[in-house]
């Protein structure tokens, strides 16, 4: 039995709170100049914040330096610490082959946790992924999280201060450079100012002209990247890990009544509710129209997202109550067989919700706000099952693990499938069945504002509808047409951002093979565009 999950831990006693300890003065001073060169190249890579190319290789280069950081610290870089840094640049490498917003949001969002993870695995390996108990994950997380916070401040005004002959040979330099520096800086300000007031003295003096604003927006990009890795660093390489760990305890403890209160309680309302679904499963529209008045389009419309919530609630509920049990042998036995009926019948609610989806996309077609909450849901099902073995089995040591890297799994799957591809697809082929003319019968409108692998299929679409001849067709058509050429046509803020220069930081091969499909038939959609929207403007106005 892995009690320690759940209890109390031998070596987990409570101690004092604090920041990290202090790096010893040359490590200190590493650490501040890597991460000002490690801002200066995110200022030169991801100028404009925008994901892509330039994202990965700073990704790549931040976990080099923090390799290297790791081994002047007369450390060795552990295989977790390893893994972590890998995902974290293939991550960022997927914003640059994927352009689907939710993706990318998702892709930045992985690789900030793998670079905690790292940063956690380096400072405290029994905090880490496999840690004992998910507290200590969790204590260690926060301390990462004020390391960022607090960023260079603790380097630069404390733990990096020279011993006393570095101070005075660093004395010496600066009463050389320090005047130098000042007279620079005035000369390049005011001299661009007075430049800039008078065209006589900008004839006589050849000051460089500065332009602030632009000065202004490379320091903060560098600065804020340099003070997010001298903190990411720093709390990472702290020499004493234990000191702000978990309490050995949880402040409750739940009884036996406790338990079946509130797992019975959940059985018995899951349970109705499965009941209720058998009735339109089996009895069809008649019995919804029956019970509801609603019809199966307007039945699939709604419920999905609830039923996706419930799910989401009830798997913490199942680990914490665990957790919060007392030491008895004879309460985890009731917890197990109330948690596994219950288990069960939360997998039935996902049956439901995925039955409920495949009826909306049967009536509405298919759409990326429904694809990414199914993805999701199948991989809250992978998670039930694995509470199901372990948690629930007293095994519960590798559930969080087991969890994070399904989630990471399925987030790398997801950027190999191409959702917008996907629904593309599925709406393709739902408008040839609904439809011996599946060109008119598809909305072209919702397939233009695909991104990905949905950008080709759209534009083929929409040219195999030009001989349709009914005004909602062209409208939808028009708009259609707009929307593609405004997001991939010449003039558009991504050809724009392509023929720049520094392109390559924000190269993305889905960007790149959508600007080469609506390039290759440009002409046609304006031809599109230009025929549906005049026959819009042309259409007698309404009675």
């Amino acid at each position: 039995m892995d009690t320690p999950l759940y209890g109390s831990h031998p070596t987990a006693a409570a101690s004092p709170r604090s920041f990290a300890p202090a790096l010893k003065p040359p490590l200190a001073r590493t650490v501040i100049a890597t991460a000002a060169l490690l801002g200066i190249s995110a200022d030169a890579f991801m100028r404009g914040l925008q994901p892509g190319l330039g994202l990965a290789l700073w990704i790549a280069l931040l976990g080099i330096n923090a390799v290297v950081l790791v081994w002047r610290a007369g450390r060795s870089v552990s295989r977790e610490t390893s893994l972590w840094l890998v995902g974290a640049a293939a991550f960022a490498l997927a914003t640059a082959w994927r352009n689907a917003e939710e993706l990318q949001a998702l892709d930045v969002l992985a690789t900030v946790a793998c670079l905690a993870m790292a940063a956690i695995a380096t400072r405290d390996a029994g905090a880490a992924l496999l840690a004992r108990r998910l507290r200590d994950t969790c204590f260690a997380a926060i301390d990462v999280a004020r390391g960022v916070a607090v960023g260079v401040l603790p380097l630069a005004f404390r733990e990096a201060a020279p011993d006393d002959s570095a101070h005075q040979a660093l004395g010496r330099v600066r009463s050389f450079v320090r005047p130098l520096a000042l007279a620079a800086v005035a000369i390049l300000i005011f001299g661009s100012l007075l430049r800039s007031a008078d065209p006589i003295f900008a004839s006589v003096f050849a000051v460089p002209a500065i332009d602030l604003d632009t000065v202004a927006s490379h320091v903060v990009i560098a600065g804020f990247f340099a003070w997010i890795v001298a903190g990411w660093a720093r709390a990472a390489l702290a020499n004493n890990p234990t000191i702000h760990r978990a309490p050995a305890g949880l402040p409750i403890r739940l009884d036996s009544r406790d338990i079946t209160a509130t797992l019975g309680t959940l059985i018995v309302l899951f349970a109705a509710f499965i009941g209720t679904q058998l009735g339109w499963f089996f009895g069809g529209e008649a019995f919804l129209r029956a019970r509801t008045g609603l019809t199966a389009a307007a039945y699939a419309r709604q419920g999905f997202f609830q039923m996706m919530w419930i799910v989401i609630l009830v798997v913490p509920i199942l680990v914490a109550t665990r957790v919060a049990l007392g030491p008895t042998r004879e309460l985890t036995r009731r917890h197990t067989m109330l948690g596994l009926p219950l288990v069960g019948l939360l997998g039935a609610i996902i049956v439901s919700a995925m039955l409920r989806l495949k009826m909306y996309v049967h009536f509405y077609g298919l759409t990326t706000d429904r694809l990414y909450p199914m993805a999701f849901m199948v991989w809250l099902a992978v998670v039930l099952v694995w509470l199901s073995v372990t948690v629930l089995r007293d095994w519960g040591r590798p559930f969080v693990a087991g969890a994070v890297l399904s989630a990471l799994a399925t987030l790398l799957t997801l950027n190999a499938i191409d959702p917008d591809a996907i629904v593309a697809r599925v709406n393709l082929e739902r408008a040839r069945a609904v439809s011996v003319d599946a060109a008119q019968s598809l909305d072209v409108r919702h397939l233009a504002s695909l991104r990905g692998g949905g950008v080709e299929p759209a534009v083929h679409a929409l040219l195999d509808r030009r001989a349709s001849s009914t005004a909602e067709d062209k409208l939808e058509s028009c708009n259609a047409a707009k929307t593609l050429l405004t997001r991939w046509g010449t003039g558009s803020r991504t050809q724009a951002r392509a023929q720049e220069g520094g392109a390559w930081r924000f190269w993305n091969h889905d960007d790149a093979i959508a600007l080469g499909v609506v390039a290759k038939h440009e002409a046609a959609l304006r031809a599109i565009q230009a025929g549906s929207c005049l026959a819009k403007s042309e259409a007698p106005a309404a009675p």
